[in-house]
């Protein structure tokens, strides 16, 4: 064989093989991008009933009420298939102290914040329906920092604690398109005793128990 046309089939045979490997590699990553998505929630939290407990000698529990908040996420998914999902999700959540042993407690001229950012891993399915609706529920696990704010008029004291979480959740979309759909969504968000340290003193107060309900709307982008 002419050695001139071997390396010219050599050459045709390398490129092919090239081309070929960079197309399969290509579409590998297009159906990967293709699963991942955005998904972003704003709505009205609602945090539960709880007793304050204060590590000074002599103090009782105070049975705390909280007014209604605000919580936002947002959610980086991948779908595993057509049903099931996966999701690392963050946010931020804000409710503040209404009442203490059934006092507001604005007549103390005092304030009380809480701040949750949860940090949670959660799975998704997706109730198959065939149509542009979409009904699904999801439980989830992490952590959450919970930041809070004591407000008198001598000025504020601020902790933070970090602690486990757990999440159940559930709502319906609708496709708007391929790629967006727009929903509603209830979230349930708990954890264990949060406590926090008040200045310098060593004290510290007991929140027993964070259980929050949120009621949200949500908007979904699959790349």
């Amino acid at each position: 064989m002419n050695p001139l046309r071997s390396n010219r089939f050599i050459l045709i045979f390398a490129l092919l093989t090239c081309l070929s490997t960079f197309s399969t590699a290509s579409a590998r990553a297009q159906d990967w991008r293709g699963n991942l998505y955005l998904n972003a929630d704003v709505g009205s939290a609602f945090q539960e009933n709880a007793q304050l407990r204060q590590s000074l000698p002599g103090y009782t529990p105070l049975n705390c009420t909280f007014n209604p908040g605000i919580r936002a996420d947002i959610d980086v998914g991948y779908n595993l298939n057509s049903s099931w999902a996966v999701e690392l999700e963050t946010g931020f959540i804000w409710n503040s102290m209404d009442e203490v042993n059934g006092v507001p407690l604005s007549s103390y001229s005092q304030s009380i914040d809480i701040y949750s950012v949860p940090v949670l891993a959660n799975i998704i399915y997706k109730v198959p329906t065939k149509t542009s609706w979409a009904p699904w529920f999801g439980v989830g696990a992490g952590g959450v920092a919970g930041i809070f704010d004591f407000g008198t008029p001598q000025g504020h004291q601020r902790d933070t604690d970090f602690t486990f979480a757990y999440q159940a959740e559930a709502g319906l979309k609708y496709a708007l398109t391929k790629n967006a759909s727009i929903g509603i969504a209830y979230k349930f968000l708990g954890t264990p005793n949060q406590r926090w340290f008040l200045g310098d003193t060593g004290n510290h107060v007991t929140l027993d128990g964070v259980y929050i309900n949120a009621v949200m709307a949500s908007f979904t982008w699959t790349f």
